[in-house]
C-alpha cells in the first residue's frame, strides 16, 4: 500500500514539475532560514552553560543613585570579594576577575602585542570550567609571577600547545613563569582571554573601602541547595559596614546604593551595564530573529497550501474516480499527506544544503562561529527531521481534508469549481503573505533610516581625520606633543582621560558654592589638555578655554549646558564648584555635544585639567586629510620613540570608533534586509505560481479577448487587478503592526528619526512593484 501511495505521489509531482519546484524551493528557503536562525538562537541561549556550576554562580552588580542621577555597573570595588563569603551565609566562595589592557608579551627578542589579558583570584579554575591541558588548576595561579596561557597563545609563542610548563615570558619588563595551558575559551562565554595572571589586590584596607563600586567583576558561588533570595540586601549591609561614609549619605537622602545578584547564564542576553567585561547581546534580538525566520517559513507553507487548494479542481476528478471505485476518505487523506511529506522532506534536504552553503556568510554577518554538524549533534539532526515531517503534515492537512470532501458525481461531471469560498481562502492567504512582507520591508527601511540618522546627526564636535592613540608616552608627554604638532599635516594634538565619543566616568559630590550644604551633584568627568576644545571644534556658549599662560586654570572648570541646568546655576561664569576638596572657578560653558551613544540623552559634564598628566589615557591628533598614510607613519615613528620598549602602537579613527557603537544595529539592519528579501522572494514565487495557474484556467477567455483585439498589456492588467487590491489590503494591515513594532524599537534611542508616512508608502509601492513583476 505504501509503495502504491509513493508511486502515485511521485507521478503526480513529476507531472506538475513547475508547481512542485515552486513548492520545494520555497519551503527549502524557509527551512534554510529557519535552520540558520535556530543555530543562532541556540548559540545565544547556550552562553556560559558549559560551566559545571553555572546554576549556582552569580555576578554582583552595583546600582547607585546620587541625587537622582542613577548609574548601574557590572562591577564592584576591589574588596567586595574578600568579605561577602565570610559575612553572608549560603555563599560558598567568591571570585574576582579584572579585564586588563591588552599586553605586549616578550619572548627573547620577539614581541607579541595585543595579548588579551585578565587577572583573577587563584581559585579561577575551580570556580569556572575552563579545562587545563597542562598544569594543576588548584595551584596554577598561586604565585604572583605565574601565568596561564591558552593553547592558541602557547602555540603562537612556543610553536607548541603542550610541554611549555616552566618556560618564562616577559610582560612590562617583569618575568613570569608558565604554570598552565588552558583550552581556548568557548565562543559562548561572556568573557574571553588569552593570558591569565593572579589578581593584583589593592593596598588599601578592606575595612575602609572608600567607595562601593570599581573596576572588578565579583562573582559568588552559592552552596548546594542555598537560595539567592535576600543575598543582595545582605551585600548592601556588608557594603555599609565596610564603608561607613556612605551611611550618612543614605540617611540624608543624598545617596543610595543597591546590589543585584545576576545569574551567570543570564549575563549575555540580559545585561547591558557599564564596566562589562565584554559587550553583550540582547534577548530582544533573539526574539526579532526568531520572528523573522518564522515569518519566512510560514510564508513558504502558505504557498504550498494556496497552490494545493487552487488546483483542487484538477485533483477533484482523481478523487471522484477513486471514490467511485470504492476508496474511503482516509486512504485519500493519506495519499495527499504523503505527497506533502515528499515535498517537505525533499525541501528539507535542499534546505540543509542551502543552510550549509550560506552558513559562512551568515556567521560573518552575525559575528558567530556556527556549525551545522547533524551527526555530531544528534539532537539537532532529530529536530531537523521532526521539523521537516511536521511542516509536511501541517502544510498538507488542509489540502488533504479539503480535496477529499468532494462528491464523486460532481467531480466526474466536471461541475466542481474552486468556488467563492476557495477564492476567499486563497485571497486571505495572499493578503497574509504580503502583510508579513510589507511589515518586514517597513522594519528594514526604519532600521536603515535610524542608522542614517545616527551617522549623519550633528554631534556637536569634529570627528573626521581625528586619530585616537593609547597614551603610553606619559614620561615624555610634552616632548611628544611638541614634535607631533610640528608636522605640517597635523592641525591639533591634545589628550584626555577618555575619547570624546564615549565618556563614562561619573564623579559625585560636586557642590556649588552658595547652595545648600546637602545639595550635591553627580556629573560625568573628563580630564582634558589645553587644546581639547579647538581640536574637536566644540563651541563655547560663554567664557573661555583653558590657558597654559594662567597657572590658576589648574583649579578651573568648564561645564556643558546640561550641567548648568542640572546644578541650577544662573550665572555660571561667576560660580565656583567644589571638586576633590577644592573650589574650581567655572571659566566657560560649552554647547551640549553627544559624548555617548544616541541611546542616551546628553548628560551633565564637567572638564578640568590634569596637572600631573598621568590620567590622560588617550591622545587625539587631528590631521589635515592630505597624505594620511605618511602622516600616520610619522605619528607612529614619533610615538615609538617615546613609548616604553615593546609597547604596541594601536590607533583608530574617531569616526570609526563612533560607528562601532552601533554595530548591533548595523547587524540588525543587514539581517532584516536579507531575510526580508527571502520573505518577498518566497511570497512572489507563490504569487507567480498562482498567477500561472489562473492564466491556465482562463486560457480560453484570454484567447477570445486577443481575437477581439485585446493587447497583452491589457490582459496582464486584467489578471493583476485583483491581486493589486489584495496587496493594498495587506498594506493596510501591515501599517499598524509595523508602526507598533518600530515605535517599540525606536524607544531605545533618546535621539531618533521620525516615522514618516513615506516609509509606509514606499514599502507598499515596493511590494506592488515586486508583485507586478512576478
Amino acid at each position: 500500500m505504501l509503495k502504491n501511495y509513493l508511486t502515485i505521489a511521485f507521478r503526480h509531482l513529476y507531472r506538475k514539475k513547475f508547481y512542485t519546484a515552486i513548492n520545494i524551493f520555497g519551503l527549502a528557503i524557509g527551512l534554510a532560514a529557519g535552520l540558520l536562525i535556530t543555530l543562532y538562537v541556540l548559540n545565544e541561549l547556550s552562553y556560559d552553560r558549559f560551566h559545571e556550576k553555572a546554576d549556582r554562580i552569580y555576578r554582583v552588580t552595583t546600582e547607585t543613585n546620587f541625587n537622582g542621577r542613577k548609574s548601574a555597573v557590572a562591577s564592584t570595588n576591589y574588596h567586595m570579594g574578600e568579605v561577602i563569603a565570610e559575612e553572608i551565609p549560603g555563599i560558598e566562595t567568591t571570585l574576582r576577575v579584572q579585564k586588563m589592557w591588552d599586553h605586549t608579551v616578550r619572548l627573547g627578542e620577539d614581541l607579541f602585542p595585543g595579548v588579551e589579558t585578565i587577572t583573577a583570584d587563584s581559585n579561577f579554575f575551580h570556580f569556572f570550567t575552563f579545562p587545563l591541558l597542562e598544569g594543576n588548576p588548584a595551584t596554577a595561579l598561586d604565585d604572583p609571577s605565574s601565568v596561564v596561557l591558552t593553547e592558541d597563545l602557547a602555540r603562537t609563542l612556543f610553536k607548541q600547545s603542550t610541554g611549555v610548563l616552566g618556560k618564562t615570558i616577559e610582560i612590562n619588563d617583569q618575568v613570569y613563569q608558565v604554570t598552565g595551558v588552558a583550552e581556548n575559551p568557548p565562543s559562548n562565554a561572556h568573557f574571553h582571554f588569552e593570558l591569565i595572571k593572579q589578581f593584583e589586590p589593592r593596598v588599601s584596607e578592606k575595612v575602609n573601602w572608600g567607595n562601593v563600586n570599581g573596576h572588578v567583576s565579583t562573582y559568588f558561588l552559592l552552596t548546594e541547595n542555598a537560595s539567592v533570595s535576600g543575598v543582595p540586601e545582605k551585600i548592601k549591609e556588608v557594603g555599609i559596614k565596610y564603608n561607613p561614609s556612605i551611611k550618612e549619605g543614605i540617611e540624608l537622602g543624598k545617596f543610595d546604593v543597591a546590589f543585584s545578584a545576576q545569574p551567570l547564564t543570564s549575563i549575555h542576553l540580559h545585561s547591558d551595564l557599564g564596566m562589562e567585561l565584554e559587550a553583550n547581546s540582547s534577548i530582544r534580538y533573539v526574539y526579532i530573529f526568531s520572528i523573522i525566520a518564522l515569518f519566512v517559513l510560514v510564508i513558504a507553507c502558505v504557498n504550498y497550501v494556496n497552490l494545493s487548494t487552487a488546483r483542487s479542481a484538477d485533483r477533484a476528478r482523481e478523487v471522484g474516480v477513486r471514490k467511485t471505485l470504492g476508496s474511503a476518505r482516509s486512504p485519500l487523506i493519506y495519499q495527499f499527506l504523503i505527497e506533502s511529506l515528499m515535498v517537505s522532506l525533499t525541501a528539507t534536504l535542499l534546505g540543509l544544503g542551502l543552510a550549509e552553503l550560506f552558513r559562512r556568510p551568515f556567521n560573518a554577518l552575525a559575528n558567530k562561529q556556527l556549525t551545522l554538524d547533524l551527526f555530531g549533534n544528534p539532537a539537532l539532526g532529530l529536530t531537523v527531521l521532526i521539523g521537516g515531517i511536521s511542516i509536511g503534515i501541517l502544510a498538507g492537512l488542509y489540502p488533504a481534508f479539503y480535496l477529499t470532501r468532494f462528491q464523486p458525481v460532481q467531480a466526474l461531471r466536471g461541475a466542481l469549481k474552486t468556488g467563492r469560498e476557495g477564492r476567499r481562502f486563497r485571497n486571505g492567504l495572499v493578503v497574509f503573505q504580503f502583510a508579513i512582507s510589507i511589515t518586514l520591508i517597513v522594519c528594514t527601511l526604519m532600521v536603515y533610516r535610524q542608522l542614517q540618522y545616527m551617522q549623519n546627526k550633528k554631534l556637536g564636535y569634529h570627528q573626521e581625520n581625528v586619530v585616537i592613540l593609547n597614551n603610553a608616552v606619559r614620561d615624555h608627554f610634552g616632548t611628544f606633543m611638541n614634535e607631533v604638532r610640528a608636522h605640517p599635516q597635523v592641525q591639533y594634538a591634545t589628550a584626555s582621560s577618555q575619547s570624546p565619543h564615549l565618556i563614562t566616568n561619573a564623579q559625585g559630590g560636586l557642590q556649588v558654592r552658595g547652595q545648600a550644604q546637602d545639595e550635591a551633584y553627580q556629573l560625568n568627568r573628563l580630564l582634558v589638555e589645553y587644546d581639547f576644545l579647538p581640536t574637536f571644534d566644540i563651541p563655547l556658549k560663554a567664557g573661555r578655554n583653558f590657558s597654559a599662560a594662567l597657572a590658576s586654570d589648574t583649579l578651573a572648570m568648564i561645564l556643558n549646558e546640561a550641567a548648568v541646568r542640572k546644578m541650577g546655576i544662573d550665572n555660571p561664569l561667576q560660580a565656583q564648584v567644589l571638586w576633590n576638596d577644592d573650589f574650581c572657578q567655572v571659566i566657560g560653558v560649552v554647547e551640549d555635544f553627544h559624548f555617548q551613544s544616541l541611546h542616551n540623552e546628553i548628560a551633565p559634564l564637567f572638564m578640568v585639567l590634569d596637572p600631573s598628566r598621568r590620567d590622560y589615557h588617550t591622545l587625539e591628533v587631528r590631521i589635515s586629510g592630505e597624505d594620511v598614510p605618511g602622516t600616520l607613519a610619522f605619528i607612529e615613528k614619533t610615538w615609538k620613540k617615546f613609548a616604553p620598549e615593546g609597547a604596541f602602537f594601536d590607533y583608530s579613527f574617531l569616526n570609526q570608533d563612533y560607528e562601532a557603537l552601533y554595530r548591533s544595529e548595523m547587524r540588525l539592519g543587514k539581517v532584516f534586509g536579507i531575510f526580508t528579501s527571502l520573505a518577498i522572494l518566497v511570497a512572489c514565487l507563490g504569487l507567480l505560481a498562482l498567477m500561472a495557474f489562473i492564466a491556465e484556467q482562463r486560457t480560453k477567455e484570454i484567447g477570445i479577448r486577443k481575437v477581439m483585439g485585446a493587447s497583452a498589456r491589457s490582459i496582464v492588467l486584467l489578471l493583476s487587478k485583483g491581486y493589486t487590491q489584495l496587496i493594498l489590503l495587506a498594506l493596510l494591515i501591515a501599517i499598524p503592526v509595523s508602526y507598533f513594532a518600530m515605535r517599540q524599537w525606536l524607544s531605545d534611542f533618546a535621539y531618533r528619526t521620525d516615522m514618516s508616512v513615506w516609509v509606509f508608502a514606499g514599502a507598499g509601492a515596493a511590494a506592488l512593484l515586486i508583485a507586478w513583476l512576478a
